[in-house]
């Protein structure tokens, strides 16, 4: 079982589970790259069975679909369509055509739809398929472009990261995707660089 960040309950998070904290669920998708800025990136939908289980785990449907591997590769696609698109919307340039056309493709098909507990005080998704999640991811890209928040895309101050993701504080002054993972880290190893900075001037 999985809990609300993607970490399987009873054990730390693994560098391959699925992102879901503070993030919208266009930019939780294109995190399933994970470690952008580095040499060598951490694919976390390596295989059709991680596709669906992101499919689950991201509340996108109650039920994780079958997934091929023209799904996966499909998803992929989108993914990088949807990193792309988040670059330009934090630089403040239009995205790239074929990005653009990418997601437009996605968004067509018909989406997951919603299913409202017995007792009104939650609602899950329930889908025909992979391409039904994949639609809510596209039209989750759609509706932040059209949004007065399609101007508050960044991309995460750390380094490694790169994952665009929507500041909605009121300074306008979040730094990163998630203080949960990255600004944690970070703040990690500028605190241990402090502690061993009198020792290595001695």
């Amino acid at each position: 079982m999985s809990n609300g960040d993607g970490r399987r309950e009873g054990r730390q998070r693994a560098k391959t589970d699925f992102r879901f904290d503070d993030a919208r669920l266009c930019f939780a998708f294109a995190g399933t790259l994970a470690d952008r800025g580095k040499d060598v990136h951490v694919e976390r939908l390596a295989r059709p069975e991680d596709l669906s289980r992101w499919c689950a785990e991201s509340g996108c449907t109650a039920v994780a679909p079958a997934c091929t591997e023209a799904d996966l590769d499909g998803a992929r696609r989108l993914r990088e369509a949807i990193q792309r698109t988040g670059l330009a919307l934090a630089d403040g340039v239009p995205p790239a055509p074929e990005d653009v056309a990418l997601v437009n493709g996605a968004a067509a098909e018909p989406t997951s739809v919603p299913v409202l507990s017995a007792d009104a005080t939650s609602v899950r998704w329930h889908g025909d398929g992979v391409a039904a999640v994949l639609s809510m991811v596209a039209r989750d890209l759609i509706e932040l472009c059209r949004s007065e928040h399609r101007t508050r895309v960044r991309i995460c101050g750390n380094p490694a990261c790169g994952t665009p993701f929507v500041d909605t504080s009121r300074a306008g002054a979040r730094r990163w995707c998630s203080m949960k993972t990255c600004g944690a880290l970070v703040k990690k190893r500028a605190y241990r660089a402090r502690a061993q900075a009198p020792a290595d001037g001695e």
